[in-house]
């Protein structure tokens, strides 16, 4: 990862900070949380040259899904900022929006003239665990429409984890897979996030105080 990417993004996360935290300061029970990170995209895996008419077998991939998923140094575009936000719904289950852009350079194994890759997604969340553990994997299952050189909407399926490092914020890391049929123009691909998540309030403001007078939080 390019260090000037990594300070964007230690960049973006503050800003976050300063302009959310008088509105978290107002409560520690949130049912939202917006991130904002890296986002990576990785033609590789799913480029079986069987199922591209025109594609150059040199820069496909004929040994599975999961030969060379982990080397990014050879396939993976990455680039910022990916932004999502996510609302609590009830059982284990939340609803996520996302935001993200890239450059794409490499499909494969070939190096190609530099485009614009934006896409926007909307996804179901099933947290494994209780959602209010520190450490929460999940499952993930929607859609969303991507607007690279060839375009086209996709299924997604992934898997991902929170740590909350605080009551507040935490690191969220998710990889799934985007599907779009060859009959369409876009590539399937291997999409992935990494970045910083922020809770954000929306608890009633009206509380008892110690001494069990009805008050306005912040009041006397």
């Amino acid at each position: 990862m390019k260090i000037g990417l990594l300070k964007k993004v230690l960049l973006l996360f503050t800003f976050n900070i300063l302009v959310f935290s008088t509105v978290n300061a107002q409560d520690a029970y949130s049912k939202w949380v917006v991130g904002i990170g890296i986002n990576a995209v990785d033609y590789f895996p799913f480029l079986n040259p069987t199922n591209f008419i025109g594609l150059d077998p040199s820069t496909g991939n004929q040994n599975g899904i999961f030969n060379e998923i982990t080397n990014a140094e050879d396939h993976w575009n990455i680039s910022a900022p990916s932004i999502n936000i996510t609302r609590y719904w009830k059982n284990r289950i939340s609803l996520d929006v996302q935001f993200s852009a890239n450059k794409i350079t490499k499909i494969g194994d070939l190096v190609v003239d530099e485009y614009s890759y934006y896409a926007f997604d909307g996804n179901i969340l099933y947290s494994l665990v209780n959602p209010e553990n520190y450490f929460v994997p999940y499952i993930y299952a929607g859609g969303g429409y991507t607007f690279a050189d060839k375009s086209g909407g996709t299924v997604n399926l992934g898997i991902g984890g929170k740590y909350w490092f605080t009551d507040k914020f935490g690191f969220c890391a998710q990889g799934g897979f985007k599907y779009n049929s060859p009959d369409f123009s876009l590539y399937p691909h291997a999409f992935y996030t990494f970045g910083f998540v922020m809770k954000l309030s929306s608890h009633n403001r009206y509380m008892w105080n110690s001494r069990k007078r009805f008050n306005w939080r912040g009041g006397r």
